[in-house]
């Protein structure tokens, strides 16, 4: 999934952000594609788990900040979010390396960005033009 410009908070850095989570699971996708995934599926899962957290507070204070009605919403989402990769990293620890769950992930967070983004975080660019 590729980025686009509707998805503009009107905040650079979440933008920025927003776009580096996109290129994450498109680079993963592409290691799934090559057969590679095996071999960088604890990085992704290490690297959006840390990633998406602090993003997330930074997040969080500016829609606080711009006092964006939809900021608990946001909150509950991010947790939300942070708690369905803790089940991929749950699952990998006790059953290994599935590709099946492994592209389930990038499946995942393609999904939930993309949903997460037209449906909250694209509140903030009203707040942040007043």
């Amino acid at each position: 999934m590729k980025w686009s410009d509707d998805y503009a908070t009107g905040v650079q850095r979440i933008d920025e952000d927003h776009k580096m989570i996109f290129s994450m699971a498109e680079d993963f996708r592409a290691a799934l594609d090559t057969g590679g995934g095996g071999a960088v599926y604890t990085v992704l899962l290490d690297a959006l788990t840390t990633y998406c957290r602090g993003h997330f507070g930074f997040e969080e204070r500016c829609m606080e900040e711009y006092r964006c009605p939809v900021a608990q919403r946001n909150k509950d989402a991010h947790v939300s979010f942070l708690e369905t990769l803790a089940g991929f990293r749950q699952r990998f620890a006790v059953s290994g390396y599935d590709p099946a769950d492994a592209r389930s992930l990038v499946d995942t967070v393609d999904r939930w960005l993309a949903n997460h983004i037209c449906d909250v975080d694209i509140h903030l660019k009203r707040c942040v033009s007043k």
